[in-house]
């Protein structure tokens, strides 16, 4: 994400149609700062993912404590996931008609007004309605959010700087949604409950006045021409569908992620149930068991944009989704804390090798008026199979035992990587044969530089 001057090169793919699973982010022997332009970005990501590690924490804690029948629990998440169901793709087709910078900040003032008009309403009875239309609402927000932010980061830093600003928004999520948002959370509730609904409030607001910092000198997105009349939102969708499904890198990376997300929400389900029964450890040690991968996906973080310099991000991307899979199948073999400990903390770098190149090759790949919808898209396949794959995990574990999903779970995934990803070896510009290369996304946008 690089906003800092200097002189502007085409992306990776091109109408020459380069080798793909070959080509790597152009370097240069002097690296230039990403610019004021993200730095701000950078700031109002870190206020608003801190805002989620505060409410994903809270929200339970207060179901919990009024309502603890585990139906209650369940219907919180089903609730706060819904929205990803019912609008990731029209959000998609909202971010690539309207100004993104304003749709992340008026859904982050959003999140705001509703925690902090919250406080009144939840300062006495609990009711669940109340709490459910909370997590929906907040869960609309996050879809608008989360498709918006990543469709900016193009027009922000540029093409060849996509990985090192990835690595940072990464490590910021990592940071503070996972590591310093729940225990605040946790300590805020003890105080107060309207406490922590403010402080998530407040960081909301912080996130959204941030992003102010991010003044253009003219729209994210161009006004529609004079007498053009906007495509149809289910027109746009299929529209987005069809450049997804027809564009071979995209599709095969999606379908990866849909199984990471398949992989991930059954080892993770069983996690707490392995940190018992098999590893024996009490609440504090699973917590330091879930420190360590947040620890490795921080390295990660850091290593995967450097090693997306001198690597083929394909490559680099297949071979981390790998050793992933190998890592949670080590993780079902562990018999000691400190063995868990050191899957957990590799797999949470492989995750970020995985993560951040594949990020940044479909920012790179799409062009601008799809940004929004392909964002979405991958969005939707690796949320929408975190529900199956919960219940695969659950049921496996009935049938076999808990440390046997994790080695099923980790094989299926180095299989799947290997059989999905290894297809682009040969891919000469990511869409099906004979088709020319779609366009490279434009470098950063000149108005947003320093």
């Amino acid at each position: 994400m690089s906003g800092a001057a200097g002189p502007c090169r085409p992306g990776p793919v091109g109408a020459r149609g380069e080798d793909l699973a070959s080509a790597t982010p152009e370097t240069s022997a002097v690296r230039p700062g990403l610019g004021r332009p993200f730095r701000w970005l950078w700031a109002s990501t870190a206020a608003s993912n801190a805002g989620d590690g505060v409410t994903r924490t809270l929200l339970p804690l207060l179901v919990v404590g009024s309502h603890p029948e585990p139906a209650a629990v369940a219907g919180l998440t089903a609730v706060n996931m819904l929205p990803w169901l019912l609008f990731a793709l029209p959000a998609g087709v909202l971010v690539d008609r309207l100004d993104r910078r304003r749709i992340v900040l008026w859904s982050n003032l959003l999140r705001a007004a509703v925690l902090l008009g919250a406080m009144a309403v939840l300062a006495g009875d609990r009711p669940l309605a109340v709490l459910y239309v909370l997590a929906f609402v907040l869960g609309v927000a996050e879809t608008l959010v989360d498709t918006a932010a990543p469709a900016m980061l193009v027009r922000v830093v540029g093409s060849r700087d996509l990985e090192r600003a990835n690595g940072r928004l990464s490590a910021a999520q990592i940071v503070f949604n996972e590591m310093a948002g729940p225990p605040v959370a946790g300590l805020l509730v003890g105080v107060a409950a309207t406490a922590a609904l403010a402080t998530g409030g407040v960081l909301y607001a912080m996130a959204a006045v941030l992003l102010t910092g991010m003044v253009t000198a003219r729209r994210e997105r161009p006004e529609p021409a004079p007498g053009v009349r906007a495509e149809p939102v289910l027109s746009g969708i299929r529209a987005g569908l069809r450049f997804v499904l027809g564009h071979r890198t995209l599709r095969l990376t999606l379908a990866a992620s849909a199984l990471y997300g398949l992989v991930f929400s059954a080892t993770f389900s069983m996690l707490v149930l392995l940190s018992h029964r098999t590893l024996g450890l009490d609440a504090t040690g699973y917590g330091l068991l879930l420190a360590a991968g947040s620890l490795g996906a921080v390295a990660g973080s850091w290593l995967a944009p450097r090693l997306a310099e001198r690597v083929p991000p394909v490559r680099l991307a297949r071979w981390s989704l790998v050793a992933s899979g190998l890592a949670y199948a080590a993780l079902g073999l562990a018999r000691t804390p400190a063995q868990a400990a050191v899957a957990l903390l590799c797999n949470g770098g492989f995750m970020m090798g995985w993560n951040i190149p594949v990020m940044s090759l479909r920012q790179r790949l799409t062009p601008e008026e799809f940004q929004g919808r392909v964002m979405s898209v991958s969005r939707l396949c690796a949320w929408g199979a975190m529900p199956v794959g919960a219940t695969l995990g659950g049921l496996l574990a009935e049938a076999l035992s808990v440390p046997t999903v994790f080695v099923i779970c980790g094989c299926a995934l180095a299989a799947g990587a290997l059989l999905l990803l290894a297809p682009l070896r040969a891919d000469a510009h990511g869409g099906p044969p004979g088709r020319s290369a779609p366009p490279a996304p434009q470098d950063s946008d000149p108005s947003m530089k320093e």
